[in-house]
């Protein structure tokens, strides 16, 4: 934990708050009782024998005059000394987390998932200086990597813009684990989750995986291989359309009747349709024809399961 080099330095003043150092630190990785803080202070080599007792009673006493919540030695405990709290530390309230959900919302809506990755470093760095166990998960879980298993997110970073073709074992929404099998093309960022997008090797067809649902990277094929994703392009009248938030890219050409023509463009048939439905009864498909029978298909359902 601390280490010093020689004790022959240390006057008695840098002696009590070394020591006072060294058993807070004790303290936040683990409950401990006197014995424990009392080796701990040994193996730093602040002393060649151990203190006594009280001198380590003192010593919590000191910490908790700075502002330490450390509880008393119980059953519960296992009659260990355990930090609650300490003011040497972030303390960030409720209302500063949702201050960070919004920013991080706005700023990424739309964006290249590069700087939700960003978002993500600095959330880990700021959970790692609270202590407070619930406001640091909080922090990890407001982007939606602490989701997705480590070694296929590293793996994934890795075949970033190579074309390579992956093999992976794929969790549906029913949780039911299956092959897939396609030509990674790129990594986006919708609605605060990452997806992977790819060719289909058997189909042809464009598709795209959450990444929290990816259990394994099973193989990765290299080669040279040709990514053109399928290209939707919708067109759409768009009634009251001040009153929706539409994608940057979307072209949007007001009329008059406070009615719009919008043109926009997706490589996912899923993401067109749910775009569409997001829009309700102000908006009329006017081309293609595939995405209006697939809304239409997708109502059909929806009115099945609420007739």
């Amino acid at each position: 934990m601390y280490t010093f080099q020689t004790k022959a330095e240390v006057t008695q003043i840098s002696l009590t708050g070394a020591r006072l150092i060294v058993i807070l630190g004790a303290l936040m990785t683990a409950p401990r009782d006197l014995q424990d803080l009392n080796s701990l202070i040994s193996e730093c080599g602040l002393v060649d024998k151990n203190y006594s007792n009280d001198t380590i009673r003192i010593a919590l006493s000191t910490l908790k005059a700075a502002g330490c919540d450390i509880s008393r030695p119980c059953k519960a405990t296992n009659f260990k000394y355990k930090l609650l709290s300490h003011p040497f530390t972030l303390n960030i309230t409720d209302e500063e987390i949702n201050a960070l959900k919004t920013l991080y919302a706005n700023m990424t809506r739309g964006a290249d998932y590069k700087l939700a990755v960003k978002f993500e470093e600095l959330f880990n760095t700021l959970s790692g200086h609270v202590f407070n166990e619930k406001t640091s998960a909080e922090l990890r879980s407001i982007t939606s990597f602490c989701k997705i298993d480590k070694d296929v997110y590293d793996r994934i970073l890795a075949e970033d813009g190579k074309n390579n073709i992956l093999t992976i074992t794929y969790a549906t929404p029913v949780k039911k684990l299956g092959t897939k099998k396609f030509i990674f093309g790129r990594i986006f960022l919708k609605s605060n989750k990452l997806y992977v997008e790819g060719i289909d090797t058997e189909t042809k067809n464009t598709v795209c995986y959450n990444m929290t649902r990816i259990r394994e990277i099973i193989n990765i094929e290299q080669g040279h291989n040709e990514y053109k994703p399928e290209v939707y392009k919708l067109k759409y009248l768009l009634k009251n359309p001040d009153n929706h938030t539409l994608p940057q890219e979307a072209k949007v050409h007001k009329g008059q009747k406070n009615q719009a023509e919008v043109e926009i463009e997706f490589t996912s048939k899923f993401f067109a349709v749910q775009h569409i439905l997001s829009l309700g009864a102000d908006c009329t498909i006017l081309e293609p024809e595939d995405i209006k029978n697939e809304v239409i298909s997708k109502l059909m359902e929806l009115r099945k399961v609420y007739a």
